[in-house]
């Protein structure tokens, strides 16, 4: 008889659901918790890729206001703050420069990155591309390329950096 009533606790327990609430929040709760990480991680690539090509966008303003008959020339004795201020012709170094500090808080200044090409034509490419009489030429075009390298920061995962590339095409004005 008191071989069977153990046995028969042992099945009424096995049967039971005692103790099945705390792996089931445990899986639960960490299913959740890696959800919310990837929608916070994706929406701070949707930020990043916003200032990218807002910054495209900036750096082209920036050189087609300074292009090839703007009256002063940069010099490398002036400061970045004078010549952001105040003005002068631009170059790669000088947007690059100006790109990097609008840099906002969450972004990493030295992954940002602005390539700047002065590809000598006109927009006007109905009756062919002429070429400019200099590359920066007032009506020519600039374009201003930023790239940026985005990592996820996930911890205990392999690292997996994205680039984000914004890219702004602008007629020269000056």
């Amino acid at each position: 008889m008191k071989r069977r009533s153990k046995i028969r606790r042992l099945l009424a327990l096995a049967k039971g659901e005692r103790g099945t609430e705390l792996p089931e929040f445990a899986i639960a709760a960490s299913l959740f918790f890696m959800s919310m990480l990837g929608v916070v991680g994706f929406a701070k690539a949707v930020y990043c890729y916003h200032f990218v090509t807002w910054a495209a966008q900036e750096g082209a303003r920036y050189a087609i206001v300074r292009g090839a008959d703007f009256s002063t020339a940069c010099g490398s004795s002036a400061p970045p703050s004078f010549t952001m201020k105040y003005g002068c012709k631009a170059a790669s170094g000088d947007v690059q420069n100006y790109v990097q500090s609008l840099t906002p808080s969450g972004i990493l200044m030295s992954s940002v990155s602005a390539t700047t090409t002065w590809p000598g034509t006109t927009p006007d490419c109905s009756s062919g591309c002429s070429t400019c009489s200099t590359t920066d030429s007032a009506g020519c075009l600039v374009e201003v390329q930023v790239t940026y390298t985005f990592d996820f920061g996930i911890p205990y995962m392999p690292k997996s950096n994205l680039s984000l590339t914004g890219t702004s095409e602008k007629v020269i004005q000056e």
